[in-house]
C-alpha cells in the first residue's frame, strides 16, 4: 500500500529581479503567471521519497543542497531520496546567470537581496507540507502522445551543415536532425474515494514560449491551471521536463506563433492528460526505491585556437547596450561576442572534470530516470529502449545542470547547443549517463 502527499507553494520573486534564460539582462516587471514549487511525497512501509518540480531555469548544487538539508531536518527524508527538478522556464526564478553581468545591475541586486535564502526555505517547506498530508492512495499509469507543439530545433541545411533555429520558412531547410519525443507519460494518483490528488507527468519541450520581462512558468503554468479546472483547486501537477535540449516550440514551416502559444500548448497537454488518466492502469507492485549516484565526467576539450579567437572577440568587438542577443542573426556580432564571453568564462572558471548526479526512482513498476542538464532527445530514447516495461518517465534538469548534452555527431559551430560554454561535458557524456541510468534500475 502506498501513501501520497501533495503540496504546492508560491515562489514568485520580487519585481525588478533578474530573469535568466537569455544573453540580455532582463528585469521582472510584471507577473503573467505566479511561480510555484510543487511537491509529492511517496511512502511505502518505512521508506519515503520526495519529488520537487520547480518553476525555474536550472538547478544548482548549492541551492539543491540547501533545500535537501532543510527537508531532511524537518522530515528525515535523506538526500538520496529527494529529486529536485526544474521546469526550465525562461521567465522564472532569478538565478543561474552564467556570462551575464547581473551583478552590475543595481536594480537587480537590490530586488534579489535575501530572496534566495527565502526561496530555499519555501521550496523545502513544500516537501515538509506534502509529507504532513500523506494519505492512502493508488497510482494509475498510462502513456499519451501530443503532436504539433514540439519540434527539433536543429535542421540539416542545403549547404550540408546542420543549424539551430534557421529562419522560418527558409527554402534552405532540408529536414530536422531528429524527431521530438511526443510521449506524455502520466502517473495519476487517486485516494481511496477515487478523488484525483495529483499527477506525476512529463513532456519534452523547452519552456521558452513567452520571452519578455513578465514572470511565468510558461506552458507548465497553463497545464497546472487547466488540470485544476478538471480535478479541483487542490490538485497538484508534478511536471518533469523530458529530453528537450534540442527541442522547442518553433514550427519553422510557419512564419510566427500566436502570442498566446504557451496557453495553447498547456491546454493541449492538459486535454491529453485527462484523456489518458481516464484509462490508466493500476500499478501492480508496491515497491518504492530511490538511488542518487554521482559519476565523474571530464570537461569537454576546446582547441587553443578557438580559445584565442574568443579572447580576440572580447577585445575587439564593442559591446552594445539594449540590443537583442540571440542565435537568429538579429545582431551576429553581438551574438558572437556573447558566445565568446561564455566560452572564456567556461575555460577560466570550471574544473577539468565534474561530479554528475543521476537519479532513479521506482514506484512499483513505474520508473523515473533523472538526468541532470539539458539533454538531447536521442538520450531519452536510449533510456526508454533500455526499459522493457514501457512504464517510465525520463526527466532532465534534476539536481544540477552542466549546460547542453548533445549527441556526438552534433558538435558544429552552427549548432548553438554544442558551442563551447553552452556544452561543458565531454562529447561522450550523454551516452555514459544514459547507460548508467539504465543500470541503476533494480
Amino acid at each position: 500500500m502506498f501513501e501520497f502527499g501533495f503540496y504546492e507553494k508560491e515562489i514568485t520573486p520580487p519585481l525588478g529581479c533578474g530573469i535568466p534564460g537569455y544573453f540580455n539582462i532582463r528585469r521582472g516587471c510584471d507577473v503573467l503567471d505566479r511561480l510555484y514549487a510543487r511537491a509529492v511525497v511517496i511512502k511505502q512501509g518505512d521508506k519515503r521519497v520526495a519529488i520537487l518540480s520547480i518553476d525555474g531555469l536550472h538547478p544548482k548544487t548549492d541551492i539543491c543542497d540547501g533545500i535537501a538539508k532543510r527537508i531532511e531536518a524537518y522530515t528525515n527524508i535523506p538526500r538520496e531520496n529527494v529529486m529536485i527538478a526544474f521546469t526550465h522556464s525562461h521567465t522564472a526564478i532569478p538565478f543561474r546567470f552564467e556570462g551575464i553581468a547581473f551583478e552590475d545591475d543595481e536594480v537587480v541586486k537590490e530586488s534579489i537581496k535575501g530572496y534566495i535564502d527565502v526561496f530555499i526555505r519555501l521550496v523545502a517547506d513544500c516537501v515538509t507540507l506534502a509529507n504532513l498530508r500523506l494519505v492512502n492512495a493508488t497510482p494509475f499509469f498510462e502513456k499519451g502522445e501530443v503532436s504539433g507543439i514540439s519540434f527539433c530545433r536543429d535542421y540539416f541545411m542545403k549547404n550540408g551543415t546542420p543549424r539551430t533555429n534557421p529562419p522560418r520558412t527558409s527554402p534552405e531547410i532540408l529536414s530536422s536532425v531528429t524527431e521530438s519525443d511526443k510521449e506524455l507519460p502520466v502517473l495519476m494518483i487517486k485516494d481511496d474515494e477515487g478523488k484525483a490528488l495529483g499527477a506525476i507527468l512529463g513532456f519534452a519541450c523547452h519552456a521558452d514560449c513567452i520571452s519578455g520581462e513578465k514572470l511565468s512558468g510558461d506552458y507548465v503554468s497553463t497545464l497546472s491551471k487547466e488540470l485544476k479546472k478538471v480535478y479541483g483547486e487542490d490538485f497538484v501537477t508534478i511536471f518533469l521536463l523530458g529530453c528537450s535540449g534540442d527541442v522547442n516550440h518553433f514550427d519553422v514551416s510557419k512564419l510566427s506563433d500566436s502570442g498566446d502559444h504557451y496557453v495553447k500548448m498547456g491546454k493541449k497537454l492538459a486535454e491529453e492528460v485527462v484523456r489518458v488518466a481516464s484509462k490508466g492502469e493500476k500499478l501492480k507492485e508496491n515497491t518504492l526505491k530511490s538511488k542518487l549516484e554521482y559519476i565523474t565526467i571530464p570537461r569537454r576539450e576546446v582547441d587553443e585556437e578557438t580559445i584565442l579567437e574568443a579572447r580576440r572577440c572580447i577585445e575587439t568587438i564593442p559591446e552594445k547596450k539594449g540590443v537583442k542577443i540571440s542565435a537568429d542573426n538579429t545582431d551576429p556580432e553581438q551574438y558572437k561576442l556573447a558566445m565568446a564571453k561564455r566560452l572564456v568564462a567556461f575555460i577560466d572558471s570550471t574544473p577539468q572534470e565534474f561530479d554528475v548526479p543521476l537519479q532513479c526512482i521506482q514506484i512499483g513498476e513505474f520508473t523515473i530516470y533523472g538526468f541532470n542538464s539539458e539533454i538531447f532527445t536521442e538520450f531519452g530514447k536510449i533510456v526508454k529502449r533500455g526499459d522493457k516495461t514501457g512504464k517510465n518517465l525520463v526527466a532532465t534538469l534534476c539536481n544540477e545542470a552542466f549546460g547542453y548534452v548533445p549527441t556526438r555527431d552534433m558538435f558544429y559551430d552552427t549548432i548553438y547547443e554544442s558551442r563551447p560554454g553552452s556544452s561543458r561535458l565531454d562529447k561522450e557524456a550523454g551516452y555514459i549517463m544514459a547507460e548508467k541510468l539504465i543500470s541503476m534500475k533494480e
